[in-house]
């Protein structure tokens, strides 16, 4: 008989776990994990060739799809670096309007991570109160935009409308009944003794580890690093509004559902700010510019531009080479950085703590796989 007691173990590409169409190579020893490999590459969608292959305002509405949690975003920093690589700069009016839209989305795309972190951890009630809370930041998002998921609302030089004028209303009732909801959301995971048997202490990420790489976003912060591009690389004016940057130092499961769960009543405290901001803006502001050119000026060949999404640092490096189009569009992904910390964090552990750990990197495989 053989005293061989490895055994090689496949989640995914359609595992309930996986949050989309990637496969974990596990090498099991009983229940304790051995060794992983985490297997990418089932989505893959050419977007940057996509991109280059399209003129500038054509590729705004693909980069929609990058991650279809929070699409907006993806689509504003975009549109962000290709005002670099244009030399041109929105309206006052225009940045306070992609702060709000931001911040609403990032709200929307941690609702989400929460409903699918909570039943990966047995917490299968939980997946009505965050989806209800996600359907008012959405159905804010409706009210300016005019859609739901993919919103086509980001523009070279501005967005697509003004904010409609009862918006303020709007967003103050949205934001009350967040409220209520989120406090439900700690009673029923933070008192749950099971939820913080499997959270604390699992899948501990040192701040040095993190930082060796490349982690961004709320999984960086968890273990301890203050870094948020809003306030180290700001844009749209950022540096203009009060808020703190959320960290925790413990580096565990646990942190990182903190961090995100705080994140969202920073991000609503920045909604209400910027609201106030654009408030004191005239009807008549521009919320676009009227002429955008048609080509990058010559002596502008490359820029790279980030913003702070739900995920982590999302970039866009783009290249010039005069024409309408991209000569090469290069895509910072926070999804595939933080993806790599899997196989560490889950060595050494319990088969169990595999959706601990993969919930709270928060992985989004249109943005993987792009």
């Amino acid at each position: 008989m053989s005293d061989k007691t490895e055994m090689s173990l496949f989640m995914g590409p359609q595992h309930p776990s996986m949050h989309g169409l990637w496969s974990l190579r596990l090498t099991i020893d009983g229940e304790t994990i051995e060794n992983s490999d985490c297997q990418i590459g089932y989505l893959h969608r050419s977007y940057e060739k996509l991109l280059a292959n399209r003129t500038y305002e054509q590729g705004i509405p693909i980069t929609d799809r990058l991650c279809y949690v929070e699409s907006h975003n993806y689509s504003i920093g975009y549109a962000h670096a290709i005002e670099g690589i244009m030399g041109v700069q929105s309206p006052e009016k225009a940045n306070w309007i992609k702060i709000i839209t931001t911040e609403i989305q990032r709200i929307a795309s941690h609702c989400l991570w929460l409903a699918a972190f909570s039943v990966d951890l047995g917490a299968l009630t939980m997946l009505i109160y965050p989806m209800t809370a996600r359907e008012h930041m959405l159905g804010l998002l409706e009210t300016i935009t005019g859609a739901r998921m993919t919103y086509n609302f980001a523009r070279i030089g501005g967005v697509a409308h003004d904010l409609p004028l009862d918006i303020d209303k709007k967003i103050e009732d949205s934001f009350d009944q967040f409220d209520q909801l989120q406090g439900e959301f700690k009673d029923m995971l933070e008192e749950a003794q099971i939820f913080r048997i499997r959270s604390e202490g699992i899948g501990v990420l040192s701040k040095e580890k993190a930082l060796s790489m490349g982690v961004s976003g709320p999984m960086l912060r968890a273990s301890g690093v203050d870094y948020d591009i809003r306030k180290v690389d700001p844009y749209f004016g950022y540096d203009q509004l009060n808020f703190k940057t959320i960290t925790r130092t413990e580096g565990d499961s646990y942190a990182r559902y903190r961090v995100r769960l705080d994140e969202m009543e920073e991000s609503m405290a920045i909604v209400l700010q910027a609201l106030d901001k654009y408030n004191e803006m005239k009807p008549s502001d521009p919320y676009k510019l009227e002429k955008i050119p048609r080509r990058p000026p010559k002596e502008i060949k490359e820029v790279y531009r980030r913003i702070e999404c739900a995920r982590g640092e999302l970039g866009y490096h783009l290249q010039s080479d005069g024409s309408n189009s991209p000569y090469r569009v290069r895509i910072r992904s926070p999804t595939f950085n933080n993806l790599q910390t899997i196989p560490p964090l889950i060595k050494g552990g319990k088969l169990a703590d595999v959706p601990a750990v993969m919930g709270t990197v928060d992985l989004c495989v249109g943005d993987l796989d792009k």
